[in-house]
């Protein structure tokens, strides 16, 4: 021990000794760790934390799944109950579902994430309340009678100063007094670990949290996501075999309503991001942890080469130790305790970078309906990454140098001034195959993204199917309100007038969706005339629309005609449908006449076809849909999406629609967004990873530029003497500054080379993540290759110059 403080206290007097040095050398490594602590944080946050409950391993997540359709679909409440008073498989089943909800306060009106729950959610769940209680069974049965809510850990604190006597106290959630129960354990904010929720309410509360009507007794309107704690002694594949058994059950005594429905049962941990798998996520994840391995990688080379160039001014010391008695083993470890020492600094460098970082990445999940708001917050597993990763960074560029000092014995270094000028020593080639690999390396990266900048502009350019790029999309949600249905529509028509009338605003539609939008209906749909499939999955997605949305936001119309101001009720059923789904039921393509039923069986005419669209991601394939008449859908609607076409720039009208929306009511909390930040959420699936990868790329390729430049200058600064000699003899400056770049060049086409050749197989790796992108596209390739080459070019130049510049009588008295 008495040693190990010595190596210590020698360590830190090295690092203020060489302060240029151990600036460069912390600054180097900082950015790598940095990078590595990030994306560690993110992939804590999203697959490695555990879930706030009690024995995870117990609980299931219960999806629908449906026969040629969805594999983790949500349930319908008739099918929830079902469930979850026949089977002996759970000792209980709880449902639940996301919803945004506003929330009056002292600073007005905000939009949070809420949940509304079975009264057993949180008992299931075996999360107890930091204050007060969960919810009573009798506050769950009857529709409507029992506004009572809990408050989120986070929501108390921040929003109500962590009041203590917030039981019994009464909140506004939509217009509505709500009594406040309970308040949640810090830490808990739902299963989903991208949606953090602020507020629980019943489910018997749904009419009143949901900005629409829920039919409770409706099989073909799922709604919910089910989990259930496993009862003692029952295993997954035997609680699968009962949910089977209960699904044919369900068929046989629904057989128009429940036909090519089963159950999946997944665990809680794997349905974390909402999704039913994580098996994408997951491979992503492991694909940028590499990347930024590799930004680490570039980083100890970087400090590498500082170590040994630096090395070379200590051999005299080196090998004086040796001289004096010190074991080769005492040189090293004194060698990688400075190592370490640094790489420990530069960790906390690191730490402090990537928690600003951390910040920027919620950039990276746009907003939609509810915000997505992983929890990065740094934890002990973060807090020993970092420091594990730091010590193994110290060892892995220390180790190197540390050996390379003791190579050429103690007696030869003492003669080493007696080497001849001008002739390449290992430390010199060492040097030059570290910066080999820094290029390869990051060639690689920057393969990786240039491939999905590539991916990312193959997206951009696909047609969304509508050609709305200078207008606003406003969210309005009435739910967020006390109204009823008459109040509703006057409330919607009046808002409608008042915008159309503002100047630069050239016309306004409304519908329940808007296309790549976080929300979509679907419909049961009978095509008459046609027999589907047992297995055919017959639910599309439908919009019911007012007159004038399908002009106003630009889809086109194919055959037939619109929706206008005489479908309304009272007239006769219509609807529309793309030409996919045109194609698909008649074999012309000839649907305008024909009749089919949606939903509830109305029967409707189709009168018009419209042209193929993306509706929730631009990455989809084409799919059938469907549009009806808002004013036929015999639905309550309090949430409807107005979509405003604009004649100058769309923002310039944001603050005068919000003030037409406060002038009929001041307490509606409304968001207005452009149509280009409303659809960046549907861009997060390409536009995420290459904003990442391209990142981190660039950080690559400024480290290994960095490093070539310091080789570079290291060689010059080691042919001082040759380079004077020379020009002393009459060597042109040409001659010189060609014959260092010619150095530099060969090291970088390489390095070049070799990245190539690791392309071939790295490439392969991306592909599951690319939109019609080749793994091996050639003009990625040779931009990306001709490009750092350019670079390396430059990075060359300057010490390259300044050795042509070198005064020879100056030179020559270096010696």
């Amino acid at each position: 021990m008495e040693t190990l403080g010595q190596d210590l206290r020698n360590g830190w007097r090295m690092l203020f000794k060489h302060r240029g040095f151990t600036t460069v050398a912390v600054v180097s490594l900082a950015l790598g760790i940095g990078a590595n602590t990030t994306i560690f944080s993110l992939v804590n946050a999203l697959l490695l934390r555990a879930l706030p409950v009690q024995d995870p391993e117990e609980l299931l997540t219960v999806f629908t799944t449906n026969a040629g359709g969805e594999r983790y679909g949500i349930t319908s409440y008739p099918d929830y109950e079902d469930l979850r008073d026949g089977n002996d498989v759970f000792v209980g089943l709880a449902a639940y579902s996301h919803t945004p909800l506003g929330l009056s306060g002292d600073d007005g009106p905000q939009v949070v994430v809420g949940q509304i729950v079975s009264w057993d959610y949180f008992s299931v769940l075996g999360v107890r309340p930091h204050l007060g209680r969960t919810f009573l069974p009798e506050e769950d049965r009857v529709p409507g009678t029992h506004p009572v809510a809990i408050l989120s850990h986070r929501m108390w604190t921040g929003s109500y100063g962590s009041d203590p006597s917030i039981i019994g106290k009464s909140v506004t959630i939509n217009d509505r007094p709500f009594t406040v129960v309970g308040v949640a354990p810090e830490g808990f904010a739902g299963l989903h670990v991208m949606i953090a929720t602020d507020v629980w309410v019943p489910l018997m509360m749904v009419g009143t949290a949901f900005p629409y009507r829920v039919d409770l007794g409706g099989r073909i309107d799922p709604w919910l996501h089910l989990v259930g704690r496993l009862a003692p002694g029952v295993s997954t594949s035997q609680a699968q075999v009962a949910v089977n058994v209960m699904a044919a059950n369900l068929r046989d005594e629904y057989p128009e309503l429940n036909r090519g429905k089963s159950f999946t049962l997944v665990e809680v941990d794997r349905n974390r991001l909402g999704t039913g798998s994580s098996e994408q996520v997951d491979r992503f994840m492991m694909v940028l942890m590499a990347v930024v391995g590799l930004v680490l990688l570039i980083a100890c080379l970087n400090v590498a080469n500082l170590h040994l160039a630096r090395a070379t001014g200590r051999h005299q010391e080196m090998a004086l130790r040796l001289a004096l008695g010190a074991s080769g083993g005492r040189v090293v470890r004194q060698l990688l305790t400075e190592s370490v020492v640094l790489a420990l600094v530069a960790g906390l460098a690191g730490l402090a970078l990537s928690q600003w970082a951390v910040d920027l990445l919620p950039l990276l999940f746009p907003a939609g309906e509810m915000q997505l708001e992983p929890d990065l917050s740094p934890d002990g597993r973060v807090l020993t990454f970092t420091a594990a990763l730091s010590v193994l960074t110290g060892v892995l560029f220390g180790m190197a140098p540390a050996l390379h000092a003791l190579r050429p014995g103690p007696f030869a270094a003492l003669r080493e001034q007696a080497r001849l000028p001008g002739r390449p020593t290992t430390g010199a080639r060492i040097l030059g195959g570290l910066v080999t690999a820094q290029v390869a390396v990051s060639l690689l990266l920057l393969v990786g993204s240039g491939l999905f900048v590539r991916s990312l502009q193959n997206t951009l350019a696909v047609d969304p199917g509508f050609d709305l790029r200078d207008g606003l999309v406003v969210p309005v949600n009435l739910g967020f309100g006390n109204y009823g249905e008459a109040e509703g529509r006057r409330f919607f028509g009046e808002l409608a007038e008042r915008i159309e009338s503002l100047p630069g605003v050239r016309s306004v539609g409304y519908a329940s969706a808007v296309p790549l939008g976080q929300v979509h209906g679907h419909h049961d749909v009978e095509i008459e005339g046609y027999q589907p499939a047992p297995d055919e999955w017959m639910v599309f997605k439908r919009n019911l629309v007012g007159p004038g949305y399908l002009e106003t936001i630009g889809i086109p119309l194919v055959a037939g005609r619109g929706i206008d101001a005489g479908d309304r009720e009272g007239t006769r059923p219509v609807a529309l449908v793309n030409e996919t789904m045109a194609r698909r039921f008649w074999p012309d393509g000839k649907a305008v006449g024909k009749i089919l039923r949606a939903d509830l069986g109305v029967p409707r005419e189709v009168v018009g076809v419209i042209g193929d669209g993306k509706y929730s991601s631009l990455l989809d394939d084409p799919e059938p849909y469907l549009c009806i008449p808002l004013s036929q859908s015999g639905q309550v609607l309090m949430r409807r999406y107005l979509v405003v076409r604009t004649d100058g720039h769309p923002a310039s009208l944001i603050a005068p629609i919000r003030r037409e929306v406060r002038g009929l009511n001041p307490a509606l909390p409304v968001s207005i967004r452009t149509v280009q930040h409303f659809l960046q959420p549907s861009l997060g699936e390409a536009g995420g990873p290459a904003i990442l990868v391209g990142t981190f790329g660039l950080l690559a390729l400024v480290l290994a530029m960095v490093g070539l430049y310091g080789v570079i200058s290291y060689s010059v600064s080691q042919r001082t003497h040759e380079f004077g000699v020379r020009k002393a003899l009459g060597a042109r400056e040409s001659w010189i500054l060609t014959i260092v770049l010619q150095g530099g060049l060969k090291i970088t086409l390489t390095g070049v080379v070799i990245g190539l050749v690791a392309s071939l197989a790295f490439t392969r790796v991306l592909a599951g993540f690319l939109y019609d992108v080749d793994p091996l596209d050639p003009v990625v390739l040779v931009a990306v290759s001709v490009g750092l080459t350019a670079t390396a070019v430059l990075a060359c130049y300057l010490p390259a110059r300044w050795a042509a510049r070198v005064d020879p009588m100056a030179a020559l008295l270096v010696e």
